[in-house]
């Protein structure tokens, strides 16, 4: 995730969730990207840069646990682009820390 100063961090990301988040709901976590200047998805695509991971259910049917839209991104990967992979906790502890970023410039611009 970039972070120049004066920049949003999610500025022209392209952001994918799957599975349940436990802190958002998908519609306020896709709001979130918004506000920082990203795009969210509903689903991978190549343009997808980060993929951002909740609880995955398992279904004891299913071969493998992982969901489809993670391995659309490991099949993406493998084709040479690069694509982020976030957990839920990881992605919004980078938010808080823009986020805690930006009110330090502010405080130190005086704005």
């Amino acid at each position: 995730l970039r972070g120049k100063a004066g920049d949003t961090m999610l500025r022209g990301e392209k952001i994918v969730f799957t599975g349940k988040l436990d802190t958002l709901s998908r519609k306020q976590a896709q709001a979130l990207v918004t506000a920082l200047g990203g795009k969210p998805q509903a689903a991978v695509t190549k343009d997808t840069t980060i993929l951002v991971i909740g609880k995955v259910t398992t279904n004891l049917f299913q071969e493998d646990s992982r969901s489809l839209k993670m391995q659309k991104v490991e099949a993406l990967q493998q084709e040479g682009l690069l694509i982020s992979v976030l957990s839920e906790k990881a992605f919004l502890e980078q938010v808080s820390a823009h986020l805690n970023q930006v009110v330090g410039m502010m405080n130190v611009t005086g704005k």
